[in-house]
């Protein structure tokens, strides 16, 4: 007969302490949500001191660890399969930065000084900050390449707290737009942001679906939750004019046209763009992607193909692996001269390939009139200082602003 150890024997309970103890070390731990700010971890302690009075937890915590979890690549699918992350706030400059956004007053003399820093121009009729907030970070698409790592660490890191205080930066300096999916406004309560945080972040509904059939509903149900304007997503834009049914790009637009809010078009590849203005659409903005090809990932010009960003990732470093979104840059700045809508660039930075003020300069000297970036919330207002800087030195572009 099999020897019972004892935590084989105690299962049920171990489970129950597991519970337990986790539901101590986050109230320990993070106590930003239920309390209020001189609840909080002690501003005098630090990291050090606090893994001392928890030196106890280790132990314990055997007995709820997850057996099933063997291996690294176990432990990435558990992580993988979580929808909304449970909060980590694991220090006290982390607390004192969650209680001073959530508390911030936007019609504040300090925040309106730095929200006026950033330029603005107008989409229909809404005024947005040139820079707008893209949402792969919240719906974790990053665009990783061979780094299997990072969509679980920044699964990890942007807790429905953290994009929190990520979208609350983002206002603070002038960035009062975001690009958003119906699903990640669920997934993390986004509805909480505008409720309990005052927050007036203007929604731009990326809808999600080549099913020209489900357009309407889907489009319904981003307006239902709130979003102020909606685009054809470039994935729809791009599959429809390669298959050849182009048509359903002015169907969709029709559709948009219906409601009343402002339509955007969106692409990943020049062509869709050049055949809405052959079509004679009057969009109110293009979501088109713009970055050059000069950094180490991008694979030769002989060997991109229209569709590739839609199949498979090819192992051989020559051919597409999650690596490309534009692949004519400078076509893509030549057509675009004369195109008298008002062009948001997005992927500007090719997913991280490509330096910050660089990327951005390019796209605004090409033409670009604003700059979507996922953000996380450390890289907001160098990036706000960016768009500021980088408009400026793009001052005398061919492209008139819009």
């Amino acid at each position: 007969m099999k020897r019972l150890s004892w935590f084989d024997g105690a299962r049920p309970g171990a489970r129950r302490l597991g519970r337990w103890i986790s539901g101590m070390l986050r109230r320990t731990v993070s106590r930003v949500s239920d309390e209020q700010p001189s609840a909080a971890v002690p501003a005098k302690t630090n990291r050090r001191q606090l893994l001392g009075q928890l030196k106890f937890l280790p132990a314990l915590g055997l007995a709820s660890w997850p057996r099933e979890a063997k291996s690294a690549d176990a432990a990435v699918e558990t992580v993988d399969a979580v929808t909304a992350p449970t909060r980590i706030v694991i220090n006290s400059e982390d607390s004192n930065e969650y209680w001073r956004l959530k508390t911030l007053d936007l019609d504040s003399e300090r925040a309106a000084r730095k929200q006026q820093r950033m330029p603005v121009a107008k989409i229909g009729n809404l005024t947005l900050g040139r820079l707008i907030c893209g949402s792969n970070l919240i719906s974790m698409n990053m665009h990783a390449r061979d780094l299997h790592y990072v969509n679980g660490l920044a699964r990890a890191y942007n807790t429905e707290e953290r994009i929190f205080m990520t979208l609350k930066k983002c206002e603070e300096n002038g960035c009062n737009s975001i690009i958003l999916k119906d699903n990640n406004f669920r997934d993390f309560r986004l509805a909480n942001y505008w409720k309990d945080w005052g927050g007036r972040m203007v929604w731009l509904a990326d809808v999600i679906t080549r099913d020209i059939r489900q357009y309407e509903r889907r489009l319904v149900q981003h307006l239902e939750l709130g979003a102020a304007s909606a685009y054809l997503w470039g994935g729809a834009a791009d599959t429809w004019f390669s298959e050849g049914n182009p048509d359903h790009i002015v169907q969709a637009y029709e559709i948009m046209r219906k409601y009343d809010i402002p339509v955007g078009i969106g692409a990943h590849r020049l062509e869709p763009i050049a055949f809405c203005e052959r079509e004679g659409l009057k969009p109110d903005y293009y979501m088109l992607t713009l970055h050059h090809d000069r950094y180490w990932s991008a694979h030769p010009e002989e060997n991109r193909r229209f569709i590739e960003m839609y199949e498979s990732n090819s192992p051989d470093h020559s051919q597409y692996h999650d690596n490309m979104f534009c692949h004519r840059p400078e076509e893509t700045i030549a057509f675009m001269q004369d195109v008298k809508v008002p062009w948001i660039a997005f992927k500007v930075l090719a997913a991280g390939a490509i330096q910050p003020r660089e990327g951005i300069q390019y796209a605004f000297d090409g033409g670009a009139d604003f700059i979507c970036l996922g953000m996380f919330d450390y890289q907001v207002e160098e990036d706000a200082r960016l768009i500021q800087q980088c408009a400026t030195q793009a001052a005398s572009r061919k492209r008139p602003w819009r």
